[in-house]
């Protein structure tokens, strides 16, 4: 499967957006979550993650280093990494996306955000240049999944954070599926002609089998936790896999 099939798909369904800020005005509820806990620990207990009194704002603000987003479609969530303190850096398969991320940005006067095209896999930064490395809704349509984690761990510093989204088994979107490839960890598949979002059809992507596999495709991690998420609010069932770590 040609990883430009994806590419082509995502940048077409950008261009297809109404002409303005692309995605979200705000960040994303489990990013600004996993940032603001994950001073606390990875796999923190109970008792040390409710004692942060005299913390509480300290905890959650003041970081440093650069944070990189992989797929950031729109540029809320590196506009709140650069509040939290991060240099940011965003990559993104689509033209469109990147051009009017840097719209919003310059509407914005906000210049210490930088955005660059991505041609998966590899990351074109040098070995260890990020404390931060993030992407949600996105890295599983990189087909070769397991190069692109690897190229997350070799530019990721030494005891330097990650996080990332999957759909679960659960997705309902997972109704409307061909399969393309079977494997051990991920199947190949991609969105079906009766898919209900028109935009994406024959998009291509790694389906994860299950959370056991999530964790082996990380399994570099010192520190490792998958919680998940779900949510009916609209028409279709939504359950995402949520993983965060520490290198």
């Amino acid at each position: 499967m040609n990883q430009s099939k994806a590419t082509n798909v995502w940048n077409s369904y950008y261009k297809s957006i109404e002409d303005g800020p692309v995605g979200n005005l705000y960040p994303s509820e489990p990013l600004i979550r996993v940032v603001s806990t994950i001073r606390k620990g990875i796999n923190v207990n109970k008792k040390f993650y409710f004692e942060d009194e005299g913390k509480e704002n300290t905890n959650r603000t003041n970081f440093f280093g650069n944070a990189l987003e992989l797929g950031f479609g729109h540029v809320s969530n590196l506009l709140m990494m650069d509040e939290k303190g991060f240099k940011p850096f965003g990559l993104e398969v689509s033209e469109e996306s990147i051009k009017r991320g840097n719209d919003r940005l310059k509407l914005l006067n906000k210049k210490n955000i930088e955005l660059s095209l991505w041609e998966p896999t590899k990351i074109p930064f040098s070995d260890q240049q990020f404390a931060f490395i993030y992407g949600l809704q996105c890295i599983y349509y990189c087909l070769d999944l397991e190069s692109v984690i690897n190229e997350i761990f070799r530019v990721l510093k030494p005891g330097g954070y990650f996080y990332f989204s999957f759909f679960s088994d659960k997705h309902h979107y997972f109704r409307y599926i061909n399969t393309i490839n079977y494997g051990k960890l991920f199947d190949i598949v991609e969105w079906s002609d009766n898919h209900p979002s028109l935009r994406i059809r024959k998009a291509p992507l790694a389906k994860i089998k299950n959370k056991d596999s999530l964790y082996k495709l990380f399994g570099k991690a010192s520190e490792l936790r998958i919680f998940t998420e779900e949510t009916d609010f609209s028409p279709v069932f939504n359950s995402w896999w949520h993983i965060y770590g520490k290198k």
